[in-house]
């Protein structure tokens, strides 16, 4: 492996690892403090796994509660966003049980993922799996590099 493809390796999985930590730190403080936001307004941050299986990455994502119809998917060369919202009625419907304290309901979720390699959009496919997201996503392919000469 090159000297410049190592070090921007090790520049993302160090990006990587702030991001875990931002998130978890802001995670703890929303949780401590959701209470004083509306509800509408309170949008779940779920946790998700990056598996390389060699040709394609899949992307496991929780998104407890929610249908296939619910949930939209948007994919570029180096991101993935996942936006879900459950219908105003289905949330009636859950509201009607007498719950002493609710911490499972999620109205909302939003979560755009940097990609660790370049991927092919239009060729991305994705399944429900017992409240799991998971989005294959075909890389691009090798990244080449190519010497310039001066002229």
């Amino acid at each position: 492996m090159s000297d410049p493809t190592r070090i921007a390796e090790e520049l993302a999985e160090a990006m990587a690892k702030v991001q875990k930590e931002l998130n978890e730190t802001l995670r703890n403080i929303w949780a401590k403090y959701s209470s004083l936001y509306p509800e509408k307004l309170r949008v779940y941050d779920p946790l998700y796994d990056i598996e390389d299986r060699g040709e394609s990455i899949a992307v496991y994502l929780d998104v407890p509660g929610f249908k296939r119809n619910e949930i939209r998917i948007r994919v570029t060369e180096d991101s993935l966003e996942v936006i879900a919202e459950k219908a105003e009625e289905r949330v009636k419907e859950e509201g009607e049980r007498k719950y002493v304290q609710r911490q499972r309901l999620y109205k909302q979720i939003y979560k755009k993922i940097i990609l660790p390699v370049k991927v092919r959009p239009e060729q991305a496919r994705a399944r429900l799996e017992d409240g799991v997201l998971v989005v294959i996503l075909p890389k691009s392919g090798a990244e080449r590099e190519v010497e310039v000469k001066l002229e």
